[in-house]
């Protein structure tokens, strides 16, 4: 094979390629002052979305968020207080601007709204029972988060489960945010985040499902489902569209960009991209080692052997069932690897050596592992 070196490859420009192919979802975040929306938005998403940066006033008392590096978009209502002569204007602000941007294109629709009621407050007021019934007008996904549930004992908070039940007839969802593992622990079976996040996903069209998911921190078993359903079969489409006319094996550097792009992918979905400095071309020179062996192996057949519908013997060229499984196998490897540093950092807080996770040894093992896989199912 023709020799390809990562430095012949533009990460930053693949990176931003990317970023721009993945549609955002707009998310409305609604709720009296103090209710807690922040500690919602940044428990789901691991960044301060609403704190960094400057946000963007689309009209008195709604602002826009919107980070390059983050999936979703944010509207948040400035909130009110409860009793004050501003609860009418509130009410008013959403439902006029929830109407007007029903007219927009489908990008600047809002997609979805959370509407948070602390149930420090102990009740669910008219004024939330009003906007919660205006919004269900609108037709756009309605979820209430309970938040501070640990300012309430159980039956307080039956109380106010069984108010939204009544009055709103929405879907509803638990939740706390705490320093304290006692109360977590105390809270574990009234928790609802992951149900909450579950509701957001299936309620997004699925044009707009990666750019959630992407953003979301942790949930990595999602992450990979997303991979493995939609990013690699994308990049396996791309590598059997190149070898359509087979290539020679001397020219199958050519499926190398693809596989690298697709590397970068899975790591962005992986919440890698931003994290791991010089990452980007310790993976794209496994990738470029890797894809050299794989092909070597291929052509020894080795491999060919394993790949379903193509025999022992294809002859010199790489043909598209030889291109695509070869591009999957190599995602595969991508991203469970990325799967268990993510896990590593994410979830275990460990600090990692790369290299000890990105080398020609895991790959190879995971790419060999998923050909035997691939050709018994």
């Amino acid at each position: 094979m023709k020799d390809y070196q990562p430095d012949d490859f533009d990460f930053d420009k693949a990176l931003g390629e990317i970023s721009q192919g993945i549609a955002k979802p707009n998310i409305l975040i609604c709720g009296a002052t103090g209710a807690g929306k922040s500690s919602v938005v940044n428990h789901i998403f691991g960044k301060n979305l609403a704190q960094i940066g400057h946000g963007i006033p689309v009209t008195q008392g709604i602002t826009k968020y919107e980070r390059a590096d983050s999936g979703v978009v944010l509207y948040d209502t400035e909130g009110y207080e409860i009793g004050t002569e501003k609860v009418a204007h509130y009410k008013d602000l959403v439902e006029s601007w929830m109407n007007e941007a029903r007219g927009m294109d489908l990008k600047n629709q809002i997609h979805e709204v959370w509407y948070c009621i602390s149930a420090g407050n102990k009740r669910v007021t008219d004024m939330d029972i009003d906007v919660i019934k205006s919004l269900k007008v609108q037709k756009v996904p309605l979820a209430v988060v309970l938040t501070q549930i640990d300012n309430v004992d159980e039956e307080e908070l039956a109380g106010m489960e069984s108010a939204i039940r009544k009055y709103c007839d929405v879907e509803f969802f638990r939740t706390c945010v705490s320093d304290d593992e006692e109360v977590l622990t105390a809270l574990k079976d009234y928790l609802q985040w992951d149900a909450l996040v579950d509701w957001a996903i299936a309620h997004l069209d699925e044009s707009l499902r990666e750019g959630f998911i992407g953003a979301l921190q942790g949930n990595l078993a999602s992450k990979r489902t997303l991979i493995n359903h939609k990013i690699i079969p994308l990049y396996t489409s791309a590598a059997a569209g190149i070898a359509l006319t087979p290539i020679p094996f001397s020219d199958a550097a050519l499926l190398v960009p693809v596989q690298i792009k697709m590397s970068l992918h899975i790591m962005k979905t992986y919440g890698l991209d931003q994290t791991l400095g010089n990452l980007s071309s310790l993976v794209g020179s496994v990738v470029v080692s890797e894809s050299g062996r794989l092909l070597a192996q291929t052509l020894s057949a080795n491999l060919f052997k394993l790949i379903p519908g193509v025999g022992t013997a294809i002859g010199t060229g790489v043909n598209a069932v030889v291109a695509s499984s070869f591009t999957a196998a190599m995602g595969y490897a991508i991203s469970e690897i990325c799967f268990r540093c993510a896990t590593a950092i994410f979830e275990e807080g460990k600090e990692i050596n790369f290299a000890d996770y990105f080398n020609s040894k895991n790959i190879a093992g995971l790419i060999t592992e998923w050909f035997k896989v691939s050709r018994r199912g």
